[in-house]
């Protein structure tokens, strides 16, 4: 069995800060033992698979010729990378070693932290991945057994937050910056989107505009994006500006 490779992403149990580091050559060799992170050693209980808790049982290493082709390949693309850098004189550090990669795979045996006696389940997993590190007293969620919060909590976080962002968005008046919801005059700078508005269609075509300024750029760099796989090609120009005294 396989896990995705990745750092530990957005979710975070609210239970723990802790992130633990599996133990290896090359991989965090200064790690200190602290309130946020430590060493991963069989007895720990790991946030896995879809927000479980799981005991780790074993950590081995994966002997060379049985490693997965998908990791071969990374490999080989990452010395290739480190030759060319290493040749345009740039400081990649100490020339990688297969048998020592942070990168290489390890083998994680680990068996459900409530089920004792379950038989492990042996997964490869990159020896620089992180998982979050449970305490010994744990709580899951009552209805689902995941690590709070659970699936249903932060689905429902988000249905509402979409909500209130769309009615925000739906109270800005005509003409307006469809990022802050302030007017937008002729003494400022600004940036328009030809084509449907699509975060407003109500408004007509041609009607999503933004302030030019610091604070707005992120809603612009977001509608851009969708604006673009629309099939869009070229942005239309800053609408003019007299007086840039009010661009603020």
């Amino acid at each position: 069995m396989r896990i995705p490779f990745g750092v530990v992403n957005e979710w975070r149990p609210e239970q723990t800060r802790k992130t633990g580091h599996l133990p290896g050559e090359n991989v965090m060799p200064h790690l200190r033992e602290t309130d946020y992170s430590t060493r991963i050693r069989p007895g720990t209980i790991i946030v896995f698979g879809r927000r479980r808790a799981h005991e780790v049982v074993e950590i081995k290493e994966r002997p060379l010729d049985l490693r997965p082709q998908h990791f071969e390949d990374e490999w080989t693309r990452y010395t290739e990378w480190w030759t060319e850098q290493f040749m345009a004189g740039r400081d990649v550090g100490p020339q990688p070693e297969k048998a020592t990669w942070k990168h290489r795979p390890l083998v994680i045996a680990l068996r459900p932290a409530d089920q004792p006696n379950a038989k492990p389940q042996h997964y490869a997993v990159r020896a620089d991945r992180p998982f979050y590190v449970l305490p010994e007293h744990y709580s899951v969620c009552r209805l689902c057994n995941e690590v709070p919060p659970c699936t249903h909590v932060t689905t429902e976080a988000r249905v509402e937050a979409e909500m209130a962002k769309t009615e925000t968005l739906m109270s800005i008046p005509a003409g307006c910056c469809l990022s802050c919801g302030e007017p937008i005059t002729s003494r400022m700078k600004a940036v328009r989107f030809p084509g449907p508005n699509l975060w407003r269609p109500d408004l007509g075509d041609h009607s999503a505009v933004f302030h030019a300024r610091q604070d707005c750029a992120d809603s612009v760099r977001s509608y851009r994006r969708q604006w673009e796989q629309k099939g869009h090609e070229e942005l239309q120009p800053a609408l003019p500006t007299e007086d840039e005294g009010d661009n603020t």
